[in-house]
């Protein structure tokens, strides 16, 4: 476990923050579409969010969409990157107060002490963060989401999950590997194919990932108590996958 939670320390790099938010993040397959349906399940409360947690945040990319949507709502921004989380600060920087946002390596469970105050969250999202941690690590977060949601609360996660057949993971390679190039063609920067597929096969991060398929991560959600529990969008191996908590009565 050690060596796993230690290799995750390569997206504290500032040159990889910058490769995924110049190069990666944008040629992400159905990216418009994910945040679309993790929009649509938070907009089945009867409530609107007046908090909200972006777990992982990166840029706020999530957090942002959220703040579209519930105007009024409180967000709080997490990760444990300063690149990223100074990607962030500079999007939020209107929303003054809105907007809180906060270096928090959640790899360890003391990351809840400073969370919980501005909690119970109406709403958790995060996007291509959690599946860095171990499996233990993984079922413990869910957990601990689970118990900083209000009741009705929706976990919504947009996730690299592992493929289930080697032909998910080869349709996964080449359809970044298409999306990226045309992505850098429309920036006026392009590429040779090869060379980005390069690029993308040996990426340093890999050495990062610890993928489980959707399907197990559900059925921990079901296990946790989350009710609601469904892969709500899955392209080869991206899903949008989570749960609400049950309302108290």
């Amino acid at each position: 476990m050690t060596e796993k939670r230690t290799s995750d320390r390569v997206w504290q790099s500032d040159d990889l923050a910058r490769l995924y938010l110049d190069n990666i993040r944008g040629a992400i397959p159905l990216a418009a579409e994910q945040i679309d349906v993790m929009l649509r399940l938070i907009g089945t409360r009867s409530e609107p969010v007046r908090r909200f947690m972006d777990l992982g945040c990166g840029d706020g990319v999530l957090g942002l969409a959220m703040l579209g949507d519930y105007p009024e709502a409180q967000g709080v921004f997490v990760d444990f990157s300063d690149s990223m989380l100074d990607a962030c600060r500079t999007r939020l920087a209107e929303r003054g107060a809105q907007a809180v946002v906060q270096e928090i390596d959640y790899g360890q469970a003391s990351w809840l002490g400073t969370v919980r105050p501005h909690g119970p969250y109406d709403a958790i999202v995060s996007g291509y963060s959690i599946h860095h941690q171990p499996d233990e690590r993984k079922r413990e977060l869910y957990g601990e989401i689970h118990d900083l949601l209000a009741p009705g609360g929706w976990f919504v996660h947009v996730e690299h999950c592992a493929p289930e057949s080697a032909v998910a993971h080869r349709l996964f390679e080449e359809t970044f590997i298409d999306n990226i190039q045309a992505l850098l063609v429309r920036e006026g920067r392009p590429s040779d194919r090869d060379e980005i597929r390069r690029k993308f096969v040996d990426r340093v991060d890999k050495q990062a990932n610890i993928l489980r398929p959707v399907n197990v991560q559900c059925d921990w959600l079901c296990e946790i108590g989350f009710e609601e529990v469904d892969c709500f969008l899955k392209i080869h191996e991206l899903a949008v996958f989570g749960g609400r908590r049950r309302f108290d009565f």
